[in-house]
């Protein structure tokens, strides 16, 4: 009927001919995907609404990674500064300064929060592995900006990224390691619940 669409057909004709917008559809929706892990849509999700600045950021970094690595590369360390300042900026953590710390020190600021650091008595030596390895990350994803790109001065014979190829690498590890850290923080720092927090509107009375 005219106005009417056959969603069953529609549905199947985005799977056969753009799969990749109809999983795009469900995950907005929040509907499950089996056997296959969207980390970056999931992870723009995640910052839409509590992480603007390194939504921003990263939308930034996305886009760039094509047209202009280097800039995606500053972008992608933007993102995770900004995803550990705002964690940090839970009143909790308010014995923390992180205002002018770099990548490395944030990682290990964090990290020491989650009490996922290298000297946690309460987690196995695997995890005080991964541990090290993200604020290894952090540190090679803040030394890339600084050195490899013009995010700082450098001279003409200095090497500098220029290829899509390793931007992708960068930016996929600040998904990863961001959804990490956000994930992480939910679960195991929920946001108190406050009475407050209610809508007179969403009451029935």
């Amino acid at each position: 009927n005219k106005g009417k669409i056959n969603l069953s057909e529609t549905l199947t004709n985005l799977a056969t001919e753009t799969p990749d917008k109809l999983l795009k559809i469900a995950i907005d929706l929040g509907i499950e995907t089996p056997d296959f892990i969207p980390s970056i849509p999931t992870f723009r999700n995640k910052l839409k609404d509590d992480y603007k600045n390194a939504s921003t950021s990263f939308e930034k970094a996305f886009h760039n990674i094509e047209k202009d690595p280097q800039e995606a590369v500053g972008n992608a360390n933007s993102v995770l500064e900004s995803i550990i300042k705002e964690i940090l900026s839970d009143e909790r953590f308010v014995h923390i300064d992180s205002s002018k710390a770099t990548s490395k020190n944030l990682a290990n600021q964090i990290l020491q929060v989650f009490q996922l650091n290298p000297g946690s008595p309460e987690i196995p030596n695997e995890m005080k592995v991964i541990g090290s390895s993200l604020i290894t990350v952090s540190k090679a994803i803040e030394d890339l900006r600084s050195d490899k790109t013009l995010h700082h001065g450098q001279e003409s014979k200095k090497y500098l990224i220029d290829q899509p190829l390793y931007a992708y690498f960068v930016v996929n590890a600040c998904a990863t390691f961001g959804l990490f850290l956000i994930d992480f923080y939910e679960n195991k720092f929920p946001k108190p619940f406050s009475y407050f927090d209610i809508d007179d509107e969403d009451l029935p009375f």
